[in-house]
């Protein structure tokens, strides 16, 4: 390893450090609201279903963000992640209102 590769890979590493964390969060979150929006018969038990399941979803990205092969791809993942669950919060959304 060179001298020059050193602060690249600290570089990576700190950026998958804070995309664990911000986007660990976030999608943990829309995952909790994905979840709370699911049809059911009661409102609080899908809340609460909902936050349990965050704490699952926030561990699994923690582990896929450290260990995908490159920093990019991390970044692509939860990316996509964020993306598909906002659209799914979007869709639930709308057709609740209907």
């Amino acid at each position: 390893m060179s001298l020059s590769a050193k602060p690249v890979q600290a570089f990576a590493l700190g950026w998958r450090v804070l995309l664990a964390l911000v986007g660990g969060f976030a999608i943990a979150n829309l995952a909790a609201i994905a979840i709370s929006q699911l049809p059911g018969d009661n409102k609080v038990d899908g809340i609460v279903a909902g936050m349990m399941w965050s704490f699952v979803v926030y561990t699994l990205v923690v582990i896929s963000v450290f260990t995908v092969r490159t920093a990019w791809r991390a970044t692509l993942l939860v990316s996509t992640l964020i993306a598909l669950l906002y659209g799914l919060i979007h869709l639930l959304s709308v057709s609740e209102a209907l």
